[in-house]
């Protein structure tokens, strides 16, 4: 018999030491994981898999409380501010911690530089509007700037090594690999104090890894499965998890009129809790509408991509 970990006891022995043989340790590590890749990894079949992490995430879900007491916790939740008062207006103070954010937009629209700031503000304390805590930023495109980055720290006044230091970098090349780093943030979430996870882009690998008409449900499919990871994510940990998303030329079936939406389909469009769709204005002005949101009707607001960051008007 090997080594027993005590949260994992209530397993059969087979499946105990399978999971520990494969790394997962604890409740919150086997929640996280793709039933695929918890298959693969274990040896053991993938509808077992689900089954175990149908069980972990139940063992961590929180017993059912009162609105009122659901109403307390909301307004002590952490949120990160963009740096612009117009947007985090829209956004009810700006991403929200245990819950997932999209921005999506066509190039250039300024998804990249909003994430930029939100891991400079998110190591802000609580009182300025952070969340006292670092960040891991999962680059799919090859976006990653640490020089702009480092102009943002500087335009606040803060020491930019210190900033640079508390991101995590990852550069991910396909989207089985984009799933696992979800995994490995679980591992250390905690350790590093990570509040902040931003994937940049979510669309980018899932979308070339399966093209084709005969491969739409299998990528529908990895895809719920890389949902359902982030928002257990962002629910064990209380962290912000912000994505970007690209756009695409829908369809009306009807009409057989064309307009751009954000990618990856209806299924992960229930998926986010707040959803921002940005587009270019003149200059420096960027405009950015929110299209679905728990606590805000939809409505627009103008925010400005400056040298020093994000901001509001400069000109004002």
């Amino acid at each position: 018999m090997g080594e027993k970990i005590a949260e994992l006891e209530s397993y059969p022995q087979n499946i105990h030491d399978a999971l520990i043989s494969a790394g997962y340790r604890t409740s919150k590590s086997i929640a996280i994981a793709i039933p695929h890749d918890l298959a693969v990894d274990t040896g053991l079949s993938e509808q077992t898999a689900e089954e175990i992490i149908a069980r972990a995430v139940s063992s961590i879900s929180s017993p059912p409380m009162s609105a009122k007491d659901l109403l307390y916790i909301e307004q002590k939740k952490g949120k990160v501010t963009t740096s612009s008062n117009s947007l985090d207006s829209l956004l009810a103070g700006g991403p929200w911690a245990g819950e997932i954010t999209e921005i999506s937009g066509e190039f250039a629209t300024g998804k990249s530089q909003l994430c930029f700031q939100l891991c400079v503000n998110a190591q802000l304390p609580k009182d300025r509007g952070g969340l006292d805590g670092k960040v891991f930023f999962v680059d799919s495109e090859g976006t990653f700037s640490a020089t702009r980055i480092g102009e943002m720290a500087i335009a606040m006044d803060l020491d930019v090594e210190s900033v640079l230091e508390n991101i995590f970098v990852t550069r991910v090349l396909d989207s089985h690999h984009q799933t696992r780093v979800v995994q490995k943030i679980n591992e250390i979430a905690e350790e590093e104090n990570i509040k902040l996870v931003i994937i940049d882009s979510i669309a980018a690998h899932f979308r070339s890894d399966y093209i084709g008409k005969d491969r739409i449900a299998e990528r529908q499919q990895r895809i719920m499965q890389h949902a359902s990871s982030l928002t257990n994510l962002a629910y064990v940990h209380d962290i912000a998890v912000v994505v970007t998303n690209q756009m695409v030329a829908k369809v009306d079936e009807l009409s057989g009129a064309s307009q751009k939406a954000p990618a990856l389909g209806e299924s992960w469009s229930h998926r986010p809790q707040t959803r921002i769709v940005l587009r270019k204005s003149p200059g420096m002005a960027r405009i950015a509408r929110l299209t679905d949101s728990p606590r805000r009707p939809e409505s627009e607001e103008v925010f400005y991509i400056t040298d020093g960051g994000i901001r509001d008007n400069p000109r004002n």
